[in-house]
């Protein structure tokens, strides 16, 4: 079970400021349009990726053991810092413990041994501190969603070509859900942060 304790204070993955100079506007008269963007584009990006976001949460993860196990596995992989780990209610010592990426070890005396409390409550932080401290890959992705919607308002994005002789004629998309209108190199620069689910 995985519990939020501090959400994220913000999902976007670049700041307004970034943005504007991005599309070129030096007003004021569209920062809310394009805050609207951004968060729209941010949530493009984390849902490709399959996740909720990419903001640093404040975590409570509990495993409730019926059996030894060799390790716990955290739900979160993303800058992961470990606070707090309790057995049974009993906190832990750092050296009693060790991470290896998602996977959480117990340690006595240097060796890892197999969890054999009830209850494992591991406490965490996990995620990015947004706007910025967004990986360029993840704030690059944003930024070419945001200006693709930036200039495409009013035009339908399904329509992939028209032409006009005569009566006309339409050309449309194929509609895949696990695909952004990016370029190869951002989607291939994106795979590091895709989570895939078994």
């Amino acid at each position: 079970m995985l519990e939020i304790v501090t959400p994220a204070a913000t999902s976007d993955l670049t700041t307004l400021a970034t943005a504007k100079r991005e599309l070129g506007v030096t007003d004021t008269a569209q920062d809310a349009r394009i805050a609207d963007l951004i968060r729209q584009a941010s949530d493009l990006v984390a849902q490709w990726c399959n996740r909720s976001g990419f903001g640093r949460e404040m975590l409570r993860q509990t495993a409730r053991l019926v059996s030894p196990v060799d390790v716990i596995v955290l739900h979160r992989d993303l800058g992961v810092t470990i606070t707090a780990v309790t057995e049974d209610g009993v906190a832990l010592a750092a050296a009693d413990y060790e991470r290896g990426g998602v996977l959480l070890y117990r340690l006595r005396e240097g060796a890892r041994v197999p969890w054999t409390a009830r209850l494992v409550v591991v406490e965490y932080q996990a995620g990015f501190v947004l706007p910025d401290d967004a990986p360029p890959a993840l704030e690059r992705a944003c930024l070419d969603l945001l200006a693709g919607l930036w200039h495409g308002q009013g035009r339908d994005p399904a329509v992939r070509n028209e032409t006009t002789e005569g009566v006309g004629a339409v050309g449309y998309f194929e509609h895949r859900g696990d695909t952004l209108p990016l370029a190869p190199n951002r989607l291939a620069a994106l795979e590091r942060y895709r989570r895939f689910h078994l």
